[in-house]
């Protein structure tokens, strides 16, 4: 095989013929409506949200059309497999971090999250996914501590992929071609970020239940939920294709295509078609008509039990009798 170091839409022409050019048909049909999507409800954003959740709704709503054409260019030059991988990754954590700051502002705020939690009686579900053998451990409260922890992990997460995407790009600045082991120093930022990464989406999950019940009647909180399955579903994938090139059942193509290149073109075929079948009602949900929901329970509680401490107060400096 003539394995060259960029594998571009000739090679892949040369090695697959017109199945190739087919491809590129679908691709450009499940590429427009997506933009076409996103662009039109990025103008009319202002229209139909207060103006403090305009900011972050519109940074949700390019995830889509930075998934499709990031797939699609994984597809069109498949030497770029390795890179598109995590950049798909960052983009995804971005929309995980930027889901929470628009769960908070819907929610009024993290003190009125607690304060809600608080009165309707909401426990910490420490039993969420992956880790659901914690479920017949007791449930502690929400906390100020826990829930910036539910919001600080996917920044970590976030942090991790840029770390791992900014070594990749330094081997290939200084032509260093990592082992392939596992175990071995150079993989070394690929492993921490499996502990990390179990961990933020733990804290996310939880973050998700909570928003089930502070978002109860909104249909934002379906935001979270389409951006975990995508999460869950490019990682799962990661680990499909490992068995598949690990058992033998996945070969290189000849006359270009080595068995790396074909394991991300086929990747991307696969996150192009999830993209688009997710990232159509995930546009659609951004631009549903919310007003800036503030639990009114949690919120009326709070007012209340500081109308009663001024009254008491005043009673007391007064000589009555509370």
């Amino acid at each position: 095989m003539d394995i060259s170091d960029v594998a571009g839409p000739s090679e892949v022409y040369s090695s697959l013929g017109h199945w190739n050019t087919a491809v590129y048909v679908i691709l450009f049909l499940h590429l427009l409506p997506v933009w076409c999507a996103g662009t039109i409800t990025l103008f009319r954003l202002s229209s139909c949200l207060p103006p403090n959740l305009v900011p972050t709704t519109a940074w949700l709503v390019v995830i889509p059309p930075a998934l499709m054409s990031l797939t699609a260019t994984g597809i069109v030059v498949p030497s770029l497999g390795r890179y598109v991988e995590i950049l798909l990754e960052i983009v995804i954590c971005s929309g995980l971090v930027k889901f929470t700051q628009l769960s908070i502002l819907l929610c009024g705020g993290r003190e009125n999250i607690i304060s809600f939690c608080r009165k309707r009686k909401i426990m910490l579900p420490v039993g969420s996914p992956p880790f659901i053998c914690l479920l017949p451990c007791r449930k502690p409260g929400v906390t100020s501590a826990n829930l910036n922890m539910m919001v600080f992990a996917p920044v970590i997460l976030l942090f991790v992929k840029i770390v791992i995407l900014v070594i990749d790009l330094v081997f290939l600045m200084i032509s260093y071609e990592p082992s392939g082991n596992f175990i071995a120093y150079d993989n070394l930022h690929n492993i921490i970020a499996f502990p990390v990464g179990l961990l933020a989406i733990y804290c996310y999950t939880m973050f998700n239940f909570i928003m089930n019940d502070c978002l109860e009647g909104s249909n934002k909180k379906f935001l979270g939920i389409i951006l975990l399955l995508e999460f869950i579903l490019f990682d799962c994938l990661r680990l499909f294709f490992i068995f598949l090139t690990g058992t033998g059942m996945l070969t290189c193509v000849p006359p270009f295509l080595s068995q790396d290149l074909v394991v991300h073109l086929l990747k991307n075929y696969i996150k192009a078609f999830l993209a688009t079948g997710l990232g159509i009602p995930f546009i659609r949900l951004c631009s549903g008509k919310v007003e800036e929901q503030e639990t009114s329970d949690s919120t009326l509680s709070t007012s209340m039990s500081s109308l009663v401490s001024d009254l008491s107060s005043k009673l007391s400096k007064e000589g009555i009798p509370k």
